[in-house]
């Protein structure tokens, strides 16, 4: 019997499509998991602040199944900047995604993913063998980069691919050159990151966060508040969530190991732009994606049926909201009296 591991969700809306994620990966991979940590963000697309009360409700008698939901003090978003906040405010560094899944297991593997996942074959029961008899420095393994918009990519420079990226090692001078050659959708930033010290491995390498293994060990050593590394889920001024986390790890001596996402699960398959994220600021896609993980659900688990509690969790959170609201409406009220 292999150790069991914990999961760690982000939850940013999507109700019917977590459903699904967790469904399929019990399905396939059930027998590795112990807790799923679901971190539900302060604000929700499209005001669907009930959908996290549906993902409880459903899930409420699986024995196959058990949640710890997190609701986090702030919203941070995508933008994580502040590394001595992190250092020292736990309630603000565990509102940065991912991080208070990471920072309160038991487990020594964490799997980390999106919560619009559709898995097909045991994902976790691969990297769990792969991370236990791997070396001591394999601190996670997933999918690798974001090729697509990398300089070194194959639709740019083709130097570069996720199974090579730790032997294409290009100079400062080389990796500026490449970048400045070719204009990716993040090229400004990515000179600005190579400018900043940092250019092995390149500013889009990253391990990805769609459905990757953490060796949570070595991850609460580095990163704060035990070590000087900022959050796995935080931007910190890179191109995109985990590109600073991943590039400081990996030169403190600790490697990823690539593995193709496509040949276990697929991400956002009810999102017909493929995107996962465009639904975010489009309620018609986000809602079409929705009902096709709904009509999922019930063709491929039976009928989908809601206890009372979802409606009086939610009306019990919509009072807290509300009450919250009108204390910093308050505040600000106050405040802008003080300074006039």
């Amino acid at each position: 019997m292999r150790p069991q591991v914990d999961v760690g969700i982000a939850f940013y809306g999507k109700p019917y499509q977590t459903i699904v994620t967790i469904k399929s990966l019990i399905q396939h991979s059930g027998q590795y998991i112990d807790k799923i940590y679901i971190s539900r963000e302060r604000k929700q697309p499209h005001e669907d602040y009930v959908g996290i009360f549906k993902v409880i409700d459903y899930f409420r008698n699986d024995p196959d199944v058990r949640l710890v939901i997190q609701y986090p003090h702030h919203h941070l978003g995508l933008g994580v900047m502040d590394l001595e906040r992190a250092k020292t405010d736990a309630r603000w560094r565990q509102s940065i995604m991912y991080q208070y899944a990471l920072e309160t297991t038991d487990k020594k593997f964490m799997c980390i993913m999106h919560n619009d996942m559709l898995f097909h074959d045991d994902m976790i029961g691969v990297m769990l063998e792969q991370m236990m008899n791997g070396p001591e420095n394999l601190i996670g393994m997933g999918s690798i980069g974001q090729c697509w918009s990398c300089p070194a990519g194959r639709d740019w420079g083709n130097k570069c691919n996720p199974f090579i990226f730790q032997e294409y090692v290009p100079s400062y001078e080389e990796a500026m050159e490449l970048t400045e050659a070719y204009a990716t959708p993040r090229q400004q930033i990515q000179k600005n990151v190579i400018k900043g010290g940092r250019v092995h491995i390149l500013p889009e390498c990253r391990l990805n966060e769609y459905c990757a293994m953490i060796n949570v060990e070595s991850y609460q050593k580095e990163t704060v508040p035990n070590g000087n590394i900022g959050c796995y889920g935080g931007n910190w001024g890179g191109t995109d969530t985990a590109t600073l986390w991943s590039h400081d790890v990996y030169q403190k001596g600790y490697r990823f190991k690539h593995i193709t996402l496509e040949d276990y699960t697929k991400h956002a398959p009810f999102d017909s732009t493929s995107s996962g994220t465009q639904a975010n600021n489009n309620r018609n896609l986000y809602h079409q994606s929705e009902e096709g993980a709904k009509e999922y659900i019930e063709k491929n688990y039976g009928p989908i049926r809601f206890s009372s509690y979802v409606s009086r969790a939610n009306f019990v959170d919509s009072v807290k909201r509300k009450a919250w609201l009108s204390v910093i409406h308050t505040y600000g009220y106050f405040k802008n009296l003080v300074k006039k």
